[in-house]
């Protein structure tokens, strides 16, 4: 539930595009605005104050550290692969969407299991490779959960180069940038995961049509400080 919730604020945030300084609305407003409890809006401030995107300042409140999605830069020459990324995930939100939803209906236990299995694959993994197998293998496991298996072969045809970091290289520069960006595509995972086990498919839409617009918005801004150098 936190994880679902800390994407959910994340979103909240974008929405009302509060950027790094502004202050969060006490707990007893946001969170039927969230519609969580107090108790679950605080561990999932709790998971984003980890991530260094949000900060608390004594007697004052919590705050914006770092907005959401400005946390790539590319290794130089990596720049020329993004057109391509962004066009792969404008593909992937107009037939991943619908699968998450359809999977949120139809999945079985060994669905579950499967994304459960990618998840902790791409949590453990110390290379871009394994983390990028592991990344596809969750987004492949909601597409075998539709029961529609031209969902899979659709999602194979693109292939793992569907990935976005599997065709570029963060900064060496910036560690631990790079952790909070493996920590976010994580939460979003989860939280897909979670939609889907409960079997809400308007939420399971939801948390694969942020996941993969919050990609588009990554990329793109990572394209745009490229550009500026």
């Amino acid at each position: 539930m936190a994880d679902a919730t800390a994407t959910r604020l994340r979103e909240w945030i974008l929405q009302y595009a509060l950027a790094e300084g502004d202050k969060l609305p006490p707990e007893h407003a946001l969170a039927p605005s969230l519609g969580v409890s107090r108790t679950v809006l605080r561990e999932a401030v709790a998971r984003l104050k980890a991530q260094g995107e949000l900060t608390s300042r004594r007697g004052a409140g919590v705050f914006v550290a770092r907005p959401h999605g400005q946390l790539l830069r590319l290794e130089l020459g990596d720049r020329a692969a993004v057109p391509d990324i962004l066009a792969d995930l404008e593909i992937r939100v107009a037939l991943e969407v619908e699968a998450a939803g359809l999977a949120a209906r139809r999945r079985l236990p060994d669905h579950l299991k499967a994304m459960r299995a990618a998840i902790a694959a791409q949590g453990a993994a110390e290379t871009r490779e394994a983390a990028s197998a592991a990344d596809f293998a969750f987004h492949r496991a909601v597409a075998m959960a539709t029961a529609n298996h031209r969902f899979v072969h659709l999602l194979d045809q693109l292939g793992i180069d569907a990935i976005p970091r599997s065709r570029i290289r963060l900064s060496a520069d910036d560690a631990a940038q790079n952790a909070a960006y493996a920590a976010q595509l994580l939460d979003e995972h989860r939280a897909i995961l979670d939609a889907i086990s409960a079997q809400d498919t308007a939420y399971a839409r939801d948390a694969m049509r942020m996941h993969l617009s919050n990609s588009i918005q990554r990329y793109q801004q990572a394209a745009e400080a490229a550009d500026r150098k």
